[in-house]
């Protein structure tokens, strides 16, 4: 039997991103009105839902479940992690920029500016550390610590 997440969270974009993207709707009207406007009114609607449930189907759940961590598609068992770390605004930037180190594993997003460093404690895994986004980084922070 699963255990209930002491943490979940899903990596959706900002609640305006669906708005600004209504600009598909125009866009797909003004390229088909010359040939039929029924045909243009239906496919920028199909455009503009399933971008929509791309941008959401496609949000990485970052959750820690029982004793494991789960980012994306990747687990680690919390025990095989350091003491998580919250980076908030030049430290996450630095972090993604000038201290970005390709062997960490990287669950990013793009619209949240926080995020949770944990170090691989594992010799034998040759991740260095974990880098995860997230909207709530002390509460992601704790739940790990907690399950550590």
């Amino acid at each position: 039997m699963e255990t209930a997440p002491s943490y979940r969270e899903r990596l959706v974009p900002p609640w305006w991103l669906p708005l600004v993207l209504l600009l598909i709707v125009p866009a797909v009207l003004l390229v088909f009105l010359p040939v039929n406007l029924q045909v243009g009114i239906a496919i920028a609607i199909a455009l503009y839902v399933a971008v929509v449930a791309l941008l959401w189907l496609g949000a990485p759940v970052v959750a820690v479940e029982g004793s494991q961590l789960r980012a994306g598609r990747a687990r680690i068992p919390v025990d095989q992690l350091g003491a998580p770390e919250v980076l908030r605004g030049d430290a996450a930037q630095s972090a993604l920029r000038a201290g970005w180190d390709p062997a960490d594993h990287h669950v990013v997003s793009p619209w949240t500016r926080a995020l949770v460093r944990a170090a691989v404690e594992d010799p034998e895994d040759p991740t260095p550390a974990w880098l995860i986004s997230s909207r709530r980084p002390e509460a992601l922070a704790a739940a790990i610590e907690a399950a550590r």
